[in-house]
């Protein structure tokens, strides 16, 4: 008997690593079965992919569902049991774990619900001596669920050890990397809000065999999946050293909590080749409280100098609408956020996950969503559906204005130089990109963020009649875009300037108009920007 698990991830390329079937298949393979696994991504029509999982009679088919994949695996279910009613389904993954009720087993024969390695493995155990599927996270009847328990992670095998991975580990990809399972926080948003608040760490035996394998396969990107990396300050210390003796042309994206943050860890971060992401959600005491996160902003803000401090890029998360959340509330988180000068922004509007306190919540909190995949909130009594749109197109501008044109470093010069909030100049920007793409004739995919911003500061600066910031805020702006790029492509950019480095390097920390009033402009310098073995920047005259 084979097993076949099916995933679907959002596009080829980067994007496309389906880590639970990998591991599903991998625990099958190690107890002596067969088992294939078919990869699809959401471009592939899913009627005809089910009819390109060549299946025999009596074999069985799992599902590998996500928030993302939901209606796309739907649609692969309803079209297999068309031409096959009487084929042995199962779905598993964090969608089945997370609201095993919206599932129909009247098209499954059971469910996997929880971590799937050892419950699957049962389930298959039994069905091969032709024995009812049960267990606990085995779900045949909706009335009882139960989870499965959760393995001993020394246990489990390897996908990557297995080979399993080599079709994904392609030259320069982009690969997740599970160290951990489980979180000690309970952040009402989070299905963790209603876990078992323990951590549970891979052997680093394990870790040390599967980063030697990944750096041998040349792949580009880790994710590492550890949704607090830095929560034991001597394991993590470990873990970066290894990472930096063995791996300094892989950029790995590491999950951190700011306030575990110290001087010992900045520099050790500060000695790898990778970015951080900061879960800051929101900044309003009373949003947060009751989100059962605890913040302190000064605190949080020092934390995060640490990182500006030794350059370490970072990106802080915002979510729309949590309760208690109005588009006042949000507009001050997006100003302290961007405030903090972060690489990247990832803002999303709330999704209210099955299982998550948060979604029990939402009838006592008022908050309307979307009844399916992705549970996106339409609006609630503090944050109305108009006011969801226009932080939904803020988030839109943000994305484009403050990250992809990494902006970060020298926002907040602009506001000073306009007198206006971040989320003002954004809201601005809006606007001015209408009007831009409108009368260029182009989609927004296709321009030059760097040309446009530029435009734009010289209509906003015209416009509001403080041009004489224009040279000295236009130079800062290059200077720092031309770092930005060589930072994110690799490739040597040239800059002009109107003032020296030196000059420009004094704006950190003085006014616009004391720098204005103290340095002259000067005619236009030339500068290559180019990448020194040890990560250091290179300024070279070209006139």
């Amino acid at each position: 008997m084979t097993i076949h698990l099916v995933s679907c991830c959002l596009e080829e390329g980067n994007l496309s690593y389906p880590l639970g079937a990998l591991c599903i298949q991998s625990s099958l393979l190690a107890k002596g079965f067969a088992c294939v696994h078919h990869p699809f991504t959401l471009a592939d029509d899913p009627r005809q992919a089910a009819g390109q999982v060549a299946y025999e009679q009596g074999e069985v088919i799992g599902l590998s569902v996500y928030l993302w994949n939901r209606l796309w695996m739907d649609s692969f279910l309803s079209a297999l049991k068309e031409e096959h009613p009487g084929l042995v389904v199962f779905a598993g993954g964090p969608e089945a774990t997370a609201n095993p009720q919206s599932f129909n087993l009247d098209s499954l024969s059971f469910l996997v619900v929880g971590e799937g390695e050892e419950a699957v493995v049962q389930a298959v155990q039994q069905l091969a001596k032709h024995q009812a599927v049960q267990g606990k996270g085995l779900v045949s009847d909706l009335k009882y669920i139960s989870y499965a328990p959760s393995p001993q992670l020394s246990e489990l095998s390897s996908p990557i050890l297995q080979g399993l991975a080599d079709p994904f580990l392609t030259e320069g990809a982009s690969v997740l990397w599970e160290m951990t399972r489980g979180c000690p926080f309970h952040c009402s948003f989070c299905f963790e809000s209603r876990g078992q608040r323990s951590v549970r760490h891979f052997p680093p035996e394990r870790l040390e065999a599967e980063l030697d394998y990944l750096v041998a396969h040349g792949v580009g990107e880790i994710y590492v999946l550890d949704p607090t990396f830095n929560m034991d300050k001597k394991r993590t210390l470990e873990l970066l050293s290894l990472i930096e003796a063995k791996s300094q042309a892989i950029h790995f994206v590491f999950e951190i909590r700011a306030e575990l943050l110290d001087k010992q860890l900045a520099d050790a971060f500060s000695r790898i080749n990778c970015s951080l992401q900061i879960g800051l959600q929101s900044s309003d005491p009373a949003v947060l409280k009751q989100a059962n996160r605890s913040f302190v902003p000064d605190s949080f803000a020092k934390k995060v100098a640490l990182l500006n401090d030794r350059g370490i890029p970072f990106g802080l998360d915002l979510i729309i609408g949590l309760p208690l959340d109005s588009f006042e509330a949000f507009t001050k988180s997006l100003d302290y956020a961007m405030a903090l000068k972060p690489s990247n922004l990832d803002i999303f509007p709330l999704s209210l996950l099955p299982g998550t306190l948060v979604a029990d919540q939402a009838a006592e909190f008022g908050i309307k969503h979307l009844k399916d995949a992705p549970y996106t909130i339409q609006s609630s009594p503090t944050f109305c559906e108009e006011d969801i749109l226009r932080a939904i197109r803020l988030k839109e501008a943000a994305d484009l204005f403050f990250t992809q044109g990494q902006a970060g470093m020298w926002m907040g010069k602009l506001g000073e130089a306009l007198e206006l909030k971040g989320h003002q100049i954004l809201t601005l920007f809006n606007s001015y990109l209408s009007f831009y793409l409108k009368k260029s004739g182009q989609r927004q995919e296709e321009i030059d963020i760097f040309s446009v911003q530029e435009a734009f500061v010289r209509s906003l600066l015209k416009k509001l009649g403080k041009q004489a910031y224009e040279p000295a805020l236009l130079s800062y702006m290059e200077l720092h875009q031309g770092i930005a790029f060589i930072q994110t492509y690799q490739e040597s950019p040239v800059i002009r300037l109107l003032y020296s480095l030196d000059e420009l390097s004094l704006l950190d920390r003085l006014s616009l108009e004391e720098f204005v009033r103290t340095y002259p402009e000067q005619e236009q310098q030339e500068f290559a920007i180019q990448a020194q073995e040890d990560g250091q920047l290179l300024f070279i005259p070209l006139k």
